[in-house]
Parts: structure tokens; sequence; C-alpha cells
């Protein structure tokens, strides 16, 4: 049993640590009205109520999330994204930049298509609310089972909120985000660490390791993305 809690505690650190490293890069935290804006032409009502409930059709949507998912899946591809980033990415000193990157990325896009979805501001009350949705989005693009016992019941309550508000943590807590969340963070870590990350977080995805190529980015982030967005145009636009 000791044993058992152990390892918990060893997975949900490696998930945390490379969460929180990825947001320590420029841009990680996206900033929900200022994406909307510029992604719906600058539409007040947009910004305010979010694109389901401002009545953007469907396609638009649609069109406004394969768009992101193109753009970001691109970046990913090439290792230009590293430079020009002070002192690397790799700021916590464990934790590879190609790994950074790439989680880079996929919290990125999480967020983006969150809020082309409807979803309020995912930074909620405090900073563990932002981390805490983090992880059931990118829980949910990787299938993790928890993740989607939550992501439901969630959906449905944002829908009944106004759009421009955060996250309030009484809905997180009725929906059983608090309880969830960690079980989820130590379902990624844990398989981050079955692919060939060590105690400590010293090495790296041996798929990812060196530049992330092209085919594998494809048979990774790509479907990553599409699943949340799946889940997300399932869950939200009825």
């Amino acid at each position: 049993m000791a044993e058992e809690i152990k390892d918990e505690k060893e997975n949900s650190g490696v998930w945390y640590g490379i969460l929180n490293t990825a947001l320590k890069i420029p841009g990680a935290s996206v900033d929900r009205n200022e994406f909307l804006s510029k992604a719906f032409g600058g539409r007040a009502d947009i910004v305010e109520q979010g694109p389901v409930k401002a009545g953007v059709a469907v396609a638009d949507i649609e069109k406004a999330a394969d768009a992101e998912i193109r753009n970001h899946t691109g970046i990913v591809t090439s290792t230009s994204f590293l430079a020009g980033l002070p002192g690397g990415i790799a700021m916590a000193g464990t934790i590879p930049a190609d790994l950074a990157q790439y989680y880079w990325h996929v919290i990125v896009i999480a967020q983006k298509l969150a809020y082309i979805y409807g979803w309020p501001d995912l930074h909620g009350e405090d900073n563990d609310d932002y981390l805490s949705m983090l992880t059931i989005l990118i829980g949910i693009m990787s299938g993790a089972k928890e993740a989607s016992e939550v992501f439901k019941p969630l959906c449905e309550s944002i829908s009944k909120e106004a759009a421009s508000k955060k996250l309030p943590k009484i809905m997180l807590a009725k929906v059983g985000v608090p309880q969830i969340v960690k079980q989820v963070a130590i379902r990624l870590g844990a398989n981050l660490a079955k692919q060939g990350l060590s105690k400590g977080i010293t090495k790296i995805i041996p798929i990812l390791g060196g530049a992330i190529s092209g085919a594998v980015t494809i048979a990774t982030y790509l479907p990553m993305a599409n699943t949340l967005k799946d889940a997300l145009r399932v869950d939200i636009i009825k």
C-alpha cells in the first residue's frame, strides 16, 4: 500500500513537472478574450458570450478549430520554435527541451479549442483551478478514462454559465473535478513514465528524442487535438 502511494505521488509529480515547465514558456497561457477577438474578427459579442452562445454558425466554429489545429501541428514539427526563447525552454533543468516544446503546443491548443467551443476563462478563481482544467482537457486528449468521467457533466454545467465568467470553484467541486484531477494526473504521469521518463524526469520519451519529427507529430499531436475537438463539439454544440 505504501509503495502504491509512493508510485502515485511520483507519477503525479512527473505530470506536474512537465505541465509547470511548459507553462513557463512565453505564450503558454492563452488570453481568452484576446484570442477570441482575433479568431473571430473582433466581434465583441463573441468575446462576451463565446462563439456558441453568440450564434456563430457551427461550420465557422469548426473552421476556426481546424485552422488552429493545423497551425500548431505545423509549428510543433519545426525546431525553429526553440530559437529566440530566452535561455531555452528547459527552464527547470530536468525537462528536455523538445518535450517541453511539445507540451507547450498541447497546452495552447487545449485552451484555444475550449474557448472556440464556448468555455469560459480556464484560469478560474486561482492557479490550482487552471492547472486542474488543463489536466482534465489534456486527459481527454490522451484518452484517460478518468477525465471522461467528469467531462460531460462539466460541459453541461459550463453550457448553463455566462461564457464571459471564469470557471467558478463551486462548479468544479459540484461536478467532482478536484477528486478526478488527482487520478488524471497520476494516469498521465504513469503513461509518460512507462514511455521512458525516469525518476527526476531526466530522460526524454524515446519516440520524441531529438527534434520531433513530422511523422511522429502527425501520429500523436494531431489525433490528440482532434480528440479534444470532437469531445467539445459533442458536449457543447447541441
